[in-house]
């Protein structure tokens, strides 16, 4: 068998606009490139279940070819060992050359194994912080796994079609106005178990799968009455776009509203971008054509508010500043100056952390806090560690006197949609456990997470025992505006 030359980068494409990268041979060459390169290293093995699942395929074969050899009477069968053998000089190494042949090729994984792997990415992205051979590091490897996963998807995609499941997921606007239009019975619904169980058949949400609840009063008709009733300040110390996205503007409006009292409590004037989708559902799927027509309008009013001197704002889960940061660059339009756009939108970008923590370093944050917070266990969202930002959060809750933050550096494993889907309830849940079990380790006042998704796993993962809280939240009481 050859070895695999792991710098020949040649089929290493991400460019959506490449022919190659749409190119079966071309990927399958790459993800056996890949593979063979994450197999020797294995520092990835405990992050998400692709890994297990590669490296566990990989052993299995290892262990086949050596049950074939002893049967084969080619070798002895392994026997249990309590000490070392006293063998003459240089038998240990011809025992443990030998020993070196039984080992996993991924030349011989089916397709089924490589697409176990690919199904069990749900782009945490927590390899790429950590992986020594990425681009970012400047290796010659050029491996960029979550990348490599995403075109899979894509390929598989524009194959066979977007599932139906996988369309009716990624249309969250419609669905979010069709839930918040008949709350509190879509609330119900989503309790009912008849319904929950026709919502499993047809579009593969698992009825297990505890649902986050729909406000009647969006975010977005509360700012339009927040705006008649608040004025504009004369002189703002800052100028702030807030894009609410979906989940927040429908699911969790609340966070929302009490980002925007913080900002104006501190003198910032505060307007609001349409609280639409990022389009991140369906670029997780692979399925491009979705995406651009779903982020589109977003880049475009976005760049608009940046020409008139906004920052723009995210107070959804930090999956969409990450999409607006970063994977805008999946957008495929001939539409002109779209590239110098998205430059725009992803330079004005940030948390609602990152800008309030810009605000406390420019000395326009005001730090009049009332109550203390006492103790928090803080879970880092890995989309936000994605963005290279910092712990701004951390920092943030950390300048409220009587605070103190312990950081919880640990995947949720909800990502969303993925999180959802029948086929990963049960994975999604284990991973859930192991940071619940991290976050009780050391019981503190209140538990927070900026992602409100990651939170509704911790919930339900934790029995209901822990009810995590936005940064935001927390600091709107530390500030005495919830009274």
């Amino acid at each position: 068998m050859a070895l695999l030359n792991h710098t020949d980068t040649s089929q290493t494409v991400y460019d959506i606009r490449e022919g190659l990268y749409w190119d079966g041979d071309s990927l399958d060459a790459e993800m056996n490139r890949v593979f063979d390169i994450c197999t020797g290293c294995r520092l990835c093995w405990n992050l998400c279940p692709s890994f297990p699942a590669l490296f566990g395929s990989l052993d299995s074969q290892a262990d086949a070819k050596r049950e074939a050899a002893v049967e084969a009477g080619e070798i002895e069968a392994a026997t249990e060992r309590s000490g070392y053998l006293d063998l003459p000089e240089g038998a240990q190494a011809a025992e443990a050359s030998g020993e070196a042949l039984f080992i996993g090729a991924v030349e011989e994984l089916t397709q089924a194994e490589k697409w176990t792997v690919v199904d069990l990415c749900y782009q945490c992205k927590l390899c790429d912080s950590i992986c020594p051979y990425t681009p970012q590091k400047e290796h010659d490897f050029q491996l960029d796994f979550p990348r490599l996963m995403l075109r899979s998807q894509a390929v598989r995609t524009r194959r066979r079609g977007p599932k139906l499941s996988d369309k009716i997921l990624a249309r969250t606007d419609a669905s979010g106005r069709l839930g918040s239009l008949t709350a509190p019975f879509s609330n119900w619904g989503n309790r009912f178990w008849p319904l929950r169980f026709l919502m499993e058949k047809l579009i593969g949400i698992s009825r297990r799968r505890q649902l986050p609840d729909f406000h009647r009063q969006t975010f977005a008709k509360w700012f339009r009455r927040h705006r008649r009733q608040v004025p504009i300040p004369a002189e703002p110390l800052g100028k702030a776009v807030i894009f609410a996205t979906c989940y927040t503007n429908v699911n969790d409006p609340g966070v929302a509203r009490e980002a925007v009292e913080i900002l104006e409590h501190s003198g910032v004037e505060v307007q609001l971008a349409a609280p639409r989708c990022c389009g991140a559902p369906y670029l997780s799927t692979g399925d491009f054509d979705g995406f651009t027509k779903q982020a589109l309008p977003n880049i475009s009013e976005l760049a608009g508010w940046v020409d008139k001197g906004y920052q723009i704002v995210v107070t959804g889960p930090p999956t969409c500043s990450l999409t607006l940061r970063e994977d805008s660059s999946y957008l495929d339009s001939p539409e002109a100056g779209l590239s110098a756009e998205i430059a725009k939108v992803a330079a004005h970008t940030v948390d609602i952390s990152q800008y309030l923590m810009s605000l406390h370093k420019g000395g326009t944050l005001r730090t009049d806090f009332v109550n203390e917070l006492g103790e928090i266990n803080y879970h880092l969202p890995c989309h936000l560690k994605a963005q290279r930002s910092g712990y701004k959060s951390r920092d943030l809750l950390k300048l409220v006197p009587g605070t103190t933050v312990n950081m919880i550096d640990k995947c949720s494993g909800m990502d969303g949609g993925w999180g959802m889907r029948t086929e990963f309830f049960d994975a999604s849940m284990a991973m859930g456990k192991k940071l619940v079990a991290q976050l009780q380790k050391k019981p503190a006042r209140y538990t927070c997470s900026d992602c409100t998704l990651a939170g509704l796993q911790i919930r339900q993962a934790s029995g209901g025992e822990l009810d995590p809280q936005h940064p935001v939240r927390l600091l709107h009481h530390a500030y005495g505006l919830d009274s």
